[in-house]
């Protein structure tokens, strides 16, 4: 069994990394065998990461099901097979594409088991991955915007866990993490900073979770 993280603030970072570097690529022109290596690596680790770090219960417990809206590529034919893995296009129909959501859990899982795994250059100049694991490959590819991905590996690279509660009493394992971008997204809080290490409050209550963690706000972030 794999240990558990005990420390993610190296995870996080690379993730912030990952992503600048993903938001370059984003609208690279010329790509060569070396730069596409770099940006499969870059992706496949980042989704690596964000797993690791969801199960080692380093994240809000709201992650794994946050939506990302991404489009599909049905199958237009056969299942493909292992030989076929290099021509996408060839099994499944761009034409006929639609706008779904995925959460984050599974698109992660899909990078991490990727079948298909391959960069394409948009109309606009920009650059999308199109995607599907194994088990996805028989139905549909889903393709994500390398800004998509930057963004997702932004935010859990920013991501702190400011407070944890579990109860164990009645057989299940309840727990509930929350994080700076929940107390934001909340509308209970907003970030104080561009890195959003820093968050204040938006009214004149005093949460308990701020009660435990005052470092996070700066002082006095209530009752202005």
């Amino acid at each position: 069994m794999t240990a558990v993280i005990s420390d993610s603030v190296p995870w996080r970072e690379d993730l912030i990394r990952i992503s600048r570097r993903l938001r370059t690529r984003d609208v690279q022109r010329r790509w060569t065998e070396r730069t596409y290596y770099l940006v499969e690596r870059d992706i496949m680790f980042g989704a690596y990461s964000i797993r690791r770090l969801i199960e080692s219960r380093k994240t809000s417990t709201r992650l794994p099901q946050r939506r990302l809206r991404v489009r599909q590529w049905p199958l237009t034919g056969r299942v493909p097979r292992p030989l076929d893995r290099f021509f996408v296009t060839d099994f499944y129909d761009k034409e006929k594409q639609t706008v779904a959501e995925v959460d984050v859990a599974r698109l992660c899982n899909q990078v991490i088991h990727s079948f298909f795994f391959q960069l394409a250059l948009e109309d606009d100049g920009t650059t999308s991955l199109a995607v599907t694991s194994d088990r996805g490959r028989v139905s549909s590819v889903m393709v994500i915007s390398l800004e998509q991905l930057a963004e997702l590996f932004d935010y859990v690279g920013r991501e702190d866990v400011l407070d944890w509660n579990a109860n164990y009493s009645s057989g299940a394992e309840l727990e509930e993490r929350i994080s700076n971008h929940d107390l934001v997204e909340s509308g209970r809080a907003r970030y104080a900073d561009a890195d959003c290490d820093l968050i204040e409050l938006t009214d004149g209550s005093v949460p308990e979770v701020v009660q435990h963690h005052p470092r996070v706000f700066p002082a006095p972030p209530w009752g202005r």
